[in-house]
């Protein structure tokens, strides 16, 4: 049985070196997480820092544009959040890739976005090792030119990595240090290779994972990409349909966009979680952290201005990853 929730948050907290001087803002929507929401003030409270829950409908929507509705009411609660040193975002789709995160983390306050349940935030709670790993992966994709990631079921991706500027995610699960994001739990590196320099194919296999849909892939699906953009989708099942259904429906060229890629650290981590928990009780983090996987997305990249509410996770299994000759996982075994 898991910790009770709020001295989950309480250890958490302590993590994020959060002390009694600072104020902790909980941005939250209505019905959303309750049991979060109280666990996270009261861990708060608990520690002497002040807890402020803030609270609107449809935050955590992909476009918080000026012109939908309720936008004037987040706009308040997102510059209160500002104010505030340590933000908790318990929204139900998390405000990750909005340019909310951005502006919060960019005033140098520390975010963290929560999403699991209980005992996954226990069970995957972060580490010093597991941010050595993730410092030390971030530290090699630095050094290197090219990413390149195959797998015997025929996965054949290289890509440019060569930037001075390499933008790269490090997520090992909690915050420290000011102007820093991160998601608990977690465990990952990934980075945004150089734009349109994606080339290749990918093949995923039965055993990985499509997010935010929550469900395995049943049948191969061979993906082509040229200059960073998916062409063609093979496959004769039912993977490839929906996959090619959903990239059709949002009639934009950057949902065909490749984003993100990198590779999970977390041992504890794992894909049998998709069978064992309930669903729809996951967010999906433990997929994207599990040692040894690839991970890829779709869809939006901020560092290359390619704004698109499209997106797709998808950890893949059984993958090796190189960094130019060396390789950092080989057939799903972090190296």
């Amino acid at each position: 049985m898991a910790k009770d929730l709020t001295l989950l948050f309480t250890e958490q907290f302590e993590r994020c070196k959060l002390v009694s001087t600072e104020m902790v803002a909980i941005i939250a929507e209505p019905g959303i997480k309750r049991a979060h929401v109280e666990a996270a003030a009261r861990a708060a409270k608990s520690i002497g820092a002040g807890a402020v829950v803030l609270e609107a409908s449809g935050l955590s929507h992909p476009n918080l544009l000026p012109h939908r509705p309720g936008a004037a009411e987040a706009s308040i609660i997102l510059a209160a959040a500002g104010q505030c040193d340590l933000v908790v975002d318990l929204t139900e789709g998390g405000l990750i890739h909005s340019d909310v995160r951005t502006r919060i983390v960019g005033n140098g306050k520390r975010m963290l976005f929560v999403a699991e349940p209980a005992d996954v935030l226990e069970r995957l709670a972060g580490t010093p090792d597991i941010r050595a790993r993730v410092e030390s992966g971030a530290k090699r994709l630095k050094a290197a030119r090219t990413l390149k990631v195959t797998s015997e079921a025929g996965t054949s991706l290289v890509a440019d990595i060569s930037s001075a500027d390499l933008p790269i995610t490090m997520q090992w699960g909690y915050v420290d240090t000011p102007g820093r994001w991160d998601h608990w739990p977690s465990g990952f590196i990934a980075c945004f290779p150089r734009d349109l320099s994606a080339q290749g194919v990918i093949v995923l296999q039965p055993g990985d994972i499509l997010l935010p849909w929550m469900r395995a892939v049943t049948d191969a699906v061979v993906i082509h990409i040229e200059n960073g953009f998916i062409v063609a989708i093979e496959g004769g099942g039912r993977d490839a349909f929906m996959l090619q259904d959903y990239f059709d429906s949002w009639r934009d060229p950057n949902a065909f966009a490749v984003s993100h890629m990198g590779w999970g650290v977390h041992p504890m981590a794992r894909f049998a979680a998709l069978d064992v928990y309930q669903s729809g009780t996951l967010f999906g983090q433990e997929f994207r952290s599990a040692e040894g996987n690839f991970m890829w997305s779709t869809g939006a990249n901020r560092f290359a201005k390619r704004d698109t509410p499209a997106h797709l996770d998808i950890p893949m299994h059984s993958c090796s990853v190189q960094l130019d000759d060396e390789f950092v996982v080989r057939a799903g075994r972090l190296q």
